[in-house]
């Protein structure tokens, strides 16, 4: 069996503290204060799990109990022990604290608004035929060109009022369309996108659905459009 080199004295963190008001670091106190002169069982194989079980709980008590604290001798009571328990799994050979788990993935669709954004910014860049586009994330890879297939999610708002008449946003699933099939606005101001960019389109109403009446699009409606690139092919 290997030496326990770990060799605490808990006998003045023990007299520090009052078991009538912080009775479970009191007791936790007084366990490894008796334990600390021969230590050297929890080397064993044998008392592995129960080791790992009591001072991986013994290090989640601690942590759980710290913010309650206001006394700071009790504070600096409940951190030492915390630390010990760490001690100790290193010395064993297992981990008390858990591992950070790795934060969520962002959705899709991050980055993308969800109110229209203003028409008078100085972000927004002429292109042909009265279409405005501003790219608020240049993706990455090959460009769209024309007659490409895209998949895409928007969001479009009418440019009179910033009404919102259409999106595909997660967790809906993105819009895929041959340009061709797309408005002309979509055909021209696609053109250059790279996948995981954002590109705002301002598309007069000539360039849209002209006089025609489309479900929540008034005849002659200028429209804005936030697109975020998936891919295309």
């Amino acid at each position: 069996m290997e030496t326990f080199s770990f060799r605490p004295n808990l006998q003045r963190l023990e007299d520090r503290l009052t078991p009538a008001t912080v009775a479970d670091i009191a007791s936790a106190a007084a366990f490894l204060g008796r334990q600390s002169e021969d230590m050297e069982w929890m080397s064993h194989p044998s008392a592995r799990n129960w080791v790992q079980s009591y001072f991986t709980g013994l290090y989640q008590d601690m942590m759980a109990t710290l913010p309650t604290i206001s006394d700071s001798g009790v504070a600096a009571a409940a951190n030492y022990l915390a630390s010990f328990a760490v001690s100790v799994g290193n010395e064993v050979g297992f981990t008390v604290v858990p591992p950070i788990p790795p934060p969520p993935a962002p959705p899709p669709d991050a980055g993308m608004v969800n109110t229209m954004p203003s028409l008078t910014d100085p972000a927004w860049q002429n292109l042909q035929n009265g279409i405005k586009s501003w790219d608020v994330k240049v993706g990455t890879g090959d460009p769209v060109a024309t007659g490409d297939s895209i998949t895409a999610y928007y969001t479009g708002w009418l440019a009179a009022n910033g009404t919102k008449f259409d999106d595909a946003r997660h967790p809906e699933s993105p819009l895929t369309s041959p340009l061709t099939g797309l408005i002309q606005g979509w055909q021209q101001g696609m053109i250059g996108m790279k996948p995981g960019g954002i590109r705002r389109l301002f598309i007069p109403a000539a360039m849209a659905y002209g006089d025609q009446t489309r479900p929540g699009i008034p005849a002659n409606s200028d429209l804005v459009f936030e697109i975020k690139l998936v891919s295309h092919t």
